[in-house]
């Protein structure tokens, strides 16, 4: 299951159904024992449905389709999916497919708040054990037609919801951030950590992994993971 394990190592007690290195990085750093498997799923184009339930289904698809490419009866490796989109106004901003997508994507965000919805499934092998949404609020300032094509350029847009991450080249755009600022780098560490712990699985304690986190992303404090407000300082 993923390769790299030597006879005899003990296996993985989560499986992560996802392609991004974000999340790879994330779950990396707070020190779980997972392997990474990219789910074969066609992802469905968001059609005007209620975004929440929308991005939990989502990520209960990647997960249902890693738990049958596995051919996973029970736990453990539990088996996590997630997926994150953008909201503005009543818009979801999914990943741009082009360039142009991704300058129309950060035309809306610019000047404007927005919110970032990420859902978590966790799975159980054929079962679903829990799913939540996580919702973040982020305020961009107004992005200047040179910023916004320098940024282009660079290719930073790419693979992005919403065409942008906050912890690359993009974050000097970003005015504020109100909840789980993980949650838009692609996972809400903090809901999943309590979610994960209730429901039984391994989970390491928050104290103990906020120096790994912070070494990560070295904007985010070492004394607190979430629920934080940042303002221009910040960026």
């Amino acid at each position: 299951m993923g390769g790299g394990r030597e006879t005899g190592e003990r296996p993985p007690d989560m499986v992560l159904a996802s392609r991004s290195p974000r999340r790879r990085a994330i779950f990396q750093a707070l020190g779980l024992r997972f392997t990474a498997v990219a789910p074969e799923i066609a992802e469905a184009p968001w059609a005007g449905e209620d975004p929440e339930p929308f991005v939990k289904l989502l990520a209960a698809a990647k997960a249902r389709a890693v738990v049958a490419q596995l051919g996973l009866r029970t736990a453990p490796p539990w088996v996590v999916g997630a997926d994150t989109v953008v909201l503005v106004g009543d818009r979801v901003l999914g990943q741009p497919r082009d360039a142009a997508a991704a300058r129309a994507m950060m035309e809306a965000l610019s000047g404007r708040s927005h919110r970032v919805l990420t859902g978590v499934s966790i799975w159980s092998g054929p079962a679903q054990l829990l799913s939540f949404v996580e919702s973040t609020a982020v305020r961009f300032r107004p992005i200047a037609p040179a910023e916004l094509e320098q940024y282009l350029r660079e290719g930073d847009w790419e693979g992005k919801a919403g065409a942008y991450a906050i912890q690359g080249a993009a974050g000097v755009f970003v005015e504020a951030v109100e909840g789980d600022a993980w949650n838009v780098v692609g996972f809400p560490v903090r809901g999943f950590l309590d979610r994960a712990r209730t429901a039984g699985l391994p989970m390491p304690e928050e104290r103990k992994v906020r120096p790994t986190l912070a070494r990560l992303w070295p904007v985010v404090d070492e004394e607190d993971l979430a629920e934080r407000r940042w303002g221009p300082r910040w960026v």
